[in-house]
């Protein structure tokens, strides 16, 4: 009986970490430590005054990838790879501001109806690989024309007094398509 009580005790945490739970985890690396074919990519497709290139390999519980960041022209970007060094895609960070206000309200209303107080923390527009746009963001260069095929936001949340943190994600339109909790390590607070 007690093995039997041990292996559920010991097993719990695994059921715990279900799909809608992000639970992030980054390693330094070193460029020559990812997928060959994402060193070429990397090397062939960024502009050439980019700035504060790193690379990182990636958990986040259910997958693995590698990802390399750079800031070029005041913005910060990163690019995502599969294990094989396949492009998954590029994500922009924006500020607030940059959204069009139509689809900044679009979201903060979807938000304002299923929490008491929430606080975008984060706004990436995400270009998905092999989608017409990733061509465009990065040949070498940026193209601030191309049109996101996802919006990626980090929120924080209260509701009945309970603090949580969500990555959601919204479609080109401003639609609600998904959402992970986030699982923070050493902290559990936010300042409203």
């Amino acid at each position: 009986m007690k093995q039997l009580l041990l292996s559920i005790l010991l097993f719990m945490p695994i059921f715990a970490l279900s799909q809608n739970k992000k639970i992030e985890r980054e390693k330094d690396i070193a460029l020559k430590e990812m997928p060959e074919t994402a060193q070429r990519y990397i090397k062939n497709n960024l502009p050439e005054n980019y700035r504060k290139l790193r690379c990182y390999y990636e958990t986040d519980g259910q997958k693995e990838s590698y990802e390399a960041k750079f800031k070029f022209d005041g913005n910060r970007y990163s690019v995502e790879f599969n294990q094989a060094g396949k492009l998954e895609d590029i994500e922009v960070v924006l500020k607030k501001k940059e959204l069009d206000r139509n689809l900044l309200q679009k979201i903060e209303v979807y938000l304002s109806t299923r929490h008491d107080r929430f606080r975008i923390e984060k706004i990436q527009a995400q270009y998905l690989s092999g989608e017409k746009h990733t061509a465009k963001v990065l040949p070498g260069g940026i193209n601030e024309h191309a049109s996101p095929d996802n919006y990626e936001l980090i929120v924080a949340t209260k509701n009945q007094g309970k603090i949580r943190k969500f990555e959601m994600l919204f479609d080109a339109e401003g639609n609600f398509v998904k959402e992970r909790k986030v699982i923070r390590n050493s902290y559990d607070y936010l300042i409203f």
